[in-house]
């Protein structure tokens, strides 16, 4: 039996391991972005599937009374196998975020398809790419 976990980020985690699996790996400097986006976030999450990490995620808001946070997500090799969870867990997590934030808004790397077709699927309304940065938004459903 699969087991999903999800919990905030109180621990620290092996930035290395997490980097060396997901799309960044061998990029210089990811693993300090990936720390100073951990360090910058008012909260952060592990995803883990039978006790493997296969994301972190976090809100970064841009002041203490905004009624938006911006999302950002890192993904591992990991999540490709269990896609399904991974985007069940996804719509839960948002459903969660927009209880306390009006609009999620990010950017997507337009050279990850999978992860364009994440956010379409969460209801993201994606804006025109800026170089290699697509803009989304995600809101809140009325009603």
């Amino acid at each position: 039996m699969t087991v999903v976990a999800i919990d905030r980020i109180r621990d620290s985690l092996n930035i290395q391991e997490i980097i060396s699996h997901s799309p960044v790996a061998g990029i210089v400097g990811a693993d300090k972005k990936l720390m100073m986006a951990l360090r910058i976030s008012e909260v952060s999450w592990v995803g883990r599937v039978d006790n493997e990490v296969v994301c972190v995620w976090g809100l970064v808001p841009p002041t203490v009374m905004s009624n938006n946070a911006y999302l950002w997500l890192l993904t591992t090799d990991k999540v490709d196998n269990h896609q399904f969870l991974f985007v069940r867990h996804s719509q839960l997590m948002v459903d969660m975020m927009l209880q306390d934030y009006e609009i999620l808004v990010g950017n997507c790397n337009i050279r990850q398809p999978k992860s364009i077709r994440w956010l379409k699927w969460l209801g993201a309304r994606l804006g025109e790419p800026n170089g290699e940065w697509i803009p989304f938004q995600i809101r809140k459903k009325n009603g």
